[in-house]
C-alpha cells in the first residue's frame, strides 16, 4: 500500500477508527489544532464525530508543550514513538526544548505472547523451531516496538540471538504513515505558518529510514558491509549473521556475551582500561565516518558492548547514515576552519555544506559564526560537547534560511551519541583532538598524486564522451526544428502585474461594448413602441435600460475603486 498520496481521501476513511484513535490522543494532550484540521475538513469532521467537549485533565494541562507532545507519541505506539525519534534529530524544524523532551521517548512495549512469536518464526523461516534450535527461550531478552530478541542456540552448539518483527506491525505502520501525511496535508493548508516547514516532505522522508528499519534483510546487508570494513581491525567486533536463519521479519546474530560501554562499574570491576576503551571507540567513530562513509546512527548505551578481549562490539545495524566522499570533505573542511578559528573560511565551507532558495547575508551569517567561536571554543575541555556544538552551528544556520541535508543531521545524532559514550568512559576525552589527525588525512587525499591523476582522467574520459555524443545531438536538434518538433520554453518573472491589468482593461472593455449594445437595442425597442407597453413605453425596453444603468453604475464604481479615472 502507497502511503505517498495524502490526497487519496477515501483511503483514509477505510482507517476511521485508527484516525479517530490518533485525532482523540492528541485532543487529551491539549494539541487543539487538530480540531482546527477536523474542522477545514468537513467530511473528515463529520464522518470522525470526536466530542467538542473533551477536556483534557489538570494533570495534562499542567505539564509543558514538549511533554506532553511525548506522552501523546508514546501513548500513539510504534510508528509515532519512532518518528519522534527521527523528529528528535531536526533541530532545523523543532526547538531545543523540544528535541531534548523527544530524546527520552522510550522503545519499551509489553512482549508479544511466545506462541506468536513462535508462529512468526516457523512462517518466515519455513520450518519447525524445533528443528531449526536446539534451544529457543521463551521469556524475551528484549522488546521493542519494532522486534523483540529471544535467545536461542543452534544445533551445532552456537549462542544466538534471534530478532523477531512484531506480528501485524507492517500494516499498522502502513495505516499510520497515511494518516500521518492526511495531517500534514491539512496542516500545510489550514494551520499558519506549517506551509514553510512542508511537512509532508519531512514525513515522507523519515518514512523512508523507518521502512529501511523494518527490512531485517537491509540490516544483515548493513552487518556485512560493517564486517568487510573492520576485517582487519583487531579493535572491533561485529556479531555473525546467520543467512539461512534470517528473511525480510526474521534476524539471527551471534550472541554477544560482553558489557555495555557504559555499565563503567562492571568494567573496572572487571579491571578494563577504560581510556583505551573511550580511545579505541572514538577511533572507530572517525574510521567509519572519514574512512568509510558508512557509520551506525544509532551507537546509544544499549548499543555498544565491550567484549571479554576488551574489543568493541555494535548491535542494531538498522539505523546506518552514509556519507559519500565530496560530503566527506566539505565536513572535514568545515571542522578544520572551526578548529583554527577562521570564521571567514567556516562560513564558506557551511554554504557549501548547505543550500538555499536565495543567498543569505554573508555578513551576518559570518558574525553568527564568529560570536559562536567566541562562546564555545576557550571552555575546558570536561565542559564541552562536541556534537552539541556542531548541533548549536547549523541551528544557527537555519535562522539565515539555509537548508542542511538530513544526511548531516543523522551524522551530528550519531556523534553526539558517541560522544556520550565515551564521555562516561573517560569524562576528559578530548575528541576534538582525536578529530584532527583524521581531517588533516581528508583533506591531503585530495592533493595525492593517484587521486589528480584519476580526476584528470574522469574529466578527460567525460569531456570525450561528451565530444562523441554531440554531432548525434546536434542532428537531432536540427531534425526536430526541421520538422517543426523543436520547443523553446521559458520563464518569465515580474509580468504577472501586466498581464493582469492588460486582463482587467480587455475585461472592462467587453462590459462597456455588451453595455452600449443593450442600450442601443432599448432604444430601438422604445422606438418601435413593441408590445406590452407601460404608459406607452415598451416595458422590454424599459427593463433594458434599467439594466444598462446598473451595470453602468457598476462599472464607474469599479474604475473609482481601483484609483483610476
Amino acid at each position: 500500500m502507497s502511503f505517498y498520496s495524502y490526497g487519496a481521501i477515501s483511503r483514509t476513511y477505510h482507517h476511521l477508527q485508527r484516525y479517530r484513535e490518533v485525532i482523540t490522543i492528541f485532543l487529551k494532550y491539549g494539541f487543539d489544532e487538530f480540531r482546527q484540521l477536523m474542522q477545514a475538513n468537513r467530511y473528515l469532521n463529520s464522518a470522525l464525530r470526536i466530542s467538542r467537549r473533551w477536556k483534557r485533565g489538570r494533570a495534562v494541562a499542567e505539564r509543558s508543550r514538549p511533554v506532553r507532545l511525548r506522552l501523546a507519541l508514546q501513548d500513539l505506539g510504534p510508528t509515532f514513538v519512532k518518528m519522534g525519534q527521527i523528529l528528535a534529530t531536526r533541530a532545523d524544524l523543532i526547538p531545543d526544548e523540544y528535541i531534548q523532551e523527544l530524546r527520552k521517548l522510550e522503545d519499551e512495549v509489553p512482549p508479544v505472547p511466545y506462541s506468536d512469536i513462535k508462529d512468526k518464526v516457523e512462517k518466515e523461516l519455513g520450518g519447525d523451531l524445533k528443528s531449526l534450535f536446539s534451544e529457543f527461550e521463551e521469556e524475551p531478552l528484549a522488546a521493542a516496538s519494532i522486534a523483540q530478541i529471544h535467545r536461542g542456540r543452534l544445533p551445532g552448539g552456537e549462542r544466538v540471538v534471534v530478532k523477531v518483527q512484531r506480528p501485524g506491525l507492517r500494516s499498522r505502520i502502513d495505516t499510520d504513515l497515511e494518516i500521518m501525511l492526511n495531517l500534514a496535508g491539512l496542516m500545510e493548508k489550514h494551520v499558519e505558518g506549517w506551509s514553510l516547514h512542508q511537512p509532508s516532505k519531512i514525513i515522507r522522508q523519515m518514512s523512508l529510514l523507518l521502512r529501511k528499519e523494518l527490512d531485517f534483510t537491509v540490516e544483515a546487508s548493513h552487518i556485512q558491509r560493517f564486517q568487510h570494513q573492520f576485517q582487519q581491525d583487531r579493535t572491533v567486533h561485529i556479531p555473525a549473521v546467520h543467512s539461512h536463519l534470517s528473511s525480510e521479519k526474521v534476524l539471527t546474530m551471534e550472541y554477544l556475551d560482553g558489557i555495555k560501554a557504559t555499565k563503567v562499574q562492571q568494567l573496572e570491576e572487571k579491571g578494563y582500561d577504560l581510556k583505551r576503551i573511550a580511545h579505541e571507540t572514538a577511533e572507530l567513530m572517525m574510521k567509519q565516518i572519514f574512512v568509510h562513509g558508512f557509520y551506525h546512527a544509532d551507537p546509544h548505551a544499549g548499543n555498544v558492548f565491550v567484549m571479554p578481549d576488551q574489543r568493541i562490539s555494535f548491535i542494531d545495524f538498522g539505523m546506518m547514515g552514509r556519507m559519500n566522499r565530496e560530503m566527506r570533505e566539505l565536513f572535514a573542511d568545515l571542522l578544520y576552519h572551526i578548529s583554527r578559528r577562521d570564521e571567514a573560511a567556516a562560513t564558506d565551507a557551511l554554504l557549501k555544506l548547505t543550500s538555499s532558495q536565495k543567498p543569505p547575508e554573508r555578513s551576518a551569517l559570518e558574525s553568527d559564526v564568529a560570536d559562536f567561536m567566541t562562546l564555545h571554543f576557550y571552555k575546558p575541555i570536561g565542559e564541552m560537547s562536541f556534537g552539541r556544538l556542531l548541533q548549536e552551528l547549523l541551528n544557527k544556520t537555519t535562522r539565515h534560511g539555509l537548508r542542511i541535508p538530513m544526511d548531516i543531521f543523522l551524522l551530528i545524532k550519531s556523534v553526539s551519541t558517541f560522544e556520550s559514550v565515551v564521555r562516561q568512559l573517560d569524562p576528559e576525552f578530548d575528541i576534538l583532538k582525536e578529530t584532527r589527525p583524521y581531517i588533516r588525512q581528508v583533506r591531503l587525499d585530495r592533493t595525492r598524486p593517484s587521486r589528480l591523476t584519476r580526476n584528470l582522467v574522469d574529466a578527460g574520459l567525460s569531456t570525450l564522451e561528451f565530444l562523441k555524443e554531440l554531432p548525434e545531438d546536434l542532428r537531432s536538434f536540427v531534425g526536430a526544428v526541421e520538422q517543426g518538433k523543436a520547443r523553446v520554453a521559458f520563464e518569465h518573472h515580474g509580468l504577472a502585474p501586466l498581464i493582469q491589468g492588460m486582463e482587467r482593461i480587455s475585461n472592462r472593455i467587453a462590459f462597456a461594448i455588451v453595455l452600449a449594445a443593450l442600450i442601443v437595442g432599448s432604444s430601438l425597442m422604445v422606438h418601435a413602441r413593441l408590445p406590452p407597453t407601460w404608459n406607452d413605453i415598451p416595458i422590454i425596453g424599459l427593463v433594458g435600460f434599467l439594466l444598462a444603468a446598473i451595470m453602468g453604475f457598476g462599472l464607474l464604481v469599479s474604475i473609482i475603486r481601483h484609483g483610476k479615472m
